[in-house]
């Protein structure tokens, strides 16, 4: 990590972009210490004209925020005003975006065949159901499965 950090302070293309993420680390950690429990379920965007944008998971989260972005903006206010590294930070409003997290689609199991023993004793059901509509599904499915 030294050498990365190394390379992009040494770099003045770079190190605009350093800096971007030292200030948006610090936001973050500012997000946590202010609203801790909804920290869990958001992050900080950007921060653009005295306004904080935050990417909430879900739009319940993102409707919290909403409700309570005033006395958010108090206590990120007096936050500010108590700490040297965020003591010129002046936020008017919080804006939320909701970006919900992508989830890997499940797998599919795979529905194993059922044995020759299984569907002989399938067969031997069905020989005595009395139900003709279930004794004919019953059928048709054993022979489904045999011409698997």
């Amino acid at each position: 990590m030294l050498k990365i950090n190394r390379i992009f302070t040494n770099h003045h293309e770079l190190k605009p972009l350093l800096e971007e993420a030292n200030d948006r680390q610090q936001l973050q950690r500012l997000w946590s210490t202010v609203a801790p429990e909804l920290s869990k379920l958001s992050h900080v965007l950007a921060l653009e004209d005295g306004t904080l944008t935050i990417g909430a998971y879900s739009g319940a989260v993102a409707s919290k925020i909403r409700l309570l972005e005033t006395g958010l903006l108090r206590k990120i206010w007096d936050f500010c005003q108590n700490s040297q590294k965020n003591k010129g930070l002046n936020l008017s409003a919080i804006k939320v975006k909701v970006q919900v997290k992508s989830r890997p689609k499940p797998k599919q199991k795979r529905i194993q065949s059922p044995s020759d023993q299984a569907l002989s004793t399938l067969e031997a059901c069905a020989d005595k159901i009395e139900n003709p509509a279930l004794e004919a599904a019953l059928r048709h499915f054993i022979d489904r499965q045999r011409d698997t």
